[in-house]
């Protein structure tokens, strides 16, 4: 599948669904929650950092893909004694069809992708390419990273319009695992970059 092609059907929308899913209180008293979620008909199992936990109102779980939004474990249990995350923050994975190619030979046509009009479009919760920044493109082993400014950042939720995501290959899938820090408790690069290096290790250690 080309690349364009698979990024506009996995990513688009899916940065507005991520926040507006995490912001949403929950009525109910307290509820299990968990780091950890397998998907992909059981094929892939996403682990996230300590102190994020699977918000299970936000996961969808398709043929064609699944995208999984994780709080941290005490917003999501409702349990004041759940274990806290070292950075407040939400963290999203999306995942697409399986792919037999290697990543390194998709990170070209990927940063294309995302820096052209539609890409941007792809990226920006309106929708509209004007939205969006693309402020920085780097590589970290086997994942490529961007440092995305999007303008259209909802005002009714409380995340930073500037976040980091990472492209990677994880159960011979392509997947973009994210990091939307929230307004009040700004995460600089370094943190930012880091939360997502320890999502992509904790996930492949499972896997």
């Amino acid at each position: 599948m080309p690349v364009a092609s698979y990024l506009r059907r996995t990513l688009a929308g899916l940065s507005l669904l991520a926040v507006v899913g995490a912001c949403v209180p929950s009525e109910l008293g307290r509820v299990p929650a968990s780091n950890r979620i397998t998907v992909a008909d059981g094929t892939l199992t996403l682990v996230a950092p300590r102190g994020y936990c699977v918000d299970p109102a936000s996961t969808r779980d398709t043929a064609e893909g699944a995208f999984v939004l994780f709080g941290t474990c005490a917003a999501i249990s409702r349990d004041p004694n759940a274990p806290r995350p070292a950075y407040r923050a939400l963290l999203s994975a999306t995942l697409g069809p399986q792919t037999t190619e290697p990543m390194a030979a998709r990170f070209a046509g990927m940063e294309a992708f995302f820096r052209s009009e539609p890409g941007r479009a792809a990226l920006a919760r309106s929708g509209q390419a004007k939205d969006v920044t693309i402020e920085k493109v780097t590589r970290k082993g086997d994942l490529l990273l961007l440092k995305i400014n999007d303008r259209s950042a909802p005002q009714s939720v409380p995340v930073a319009a500037r976040y980091w995501r990472a492209i990677g290959q994880f159960g011979g899938r392509v997947t973009a695992l994210s990091v939307m820090p929230l307004q009040a408790v700004p995460l600089d690069d370094s943190a930012q970059i880091d939360l997502l290096q320890s999502f992509a290790s904790a996930t492949r250690a499972a896997n």
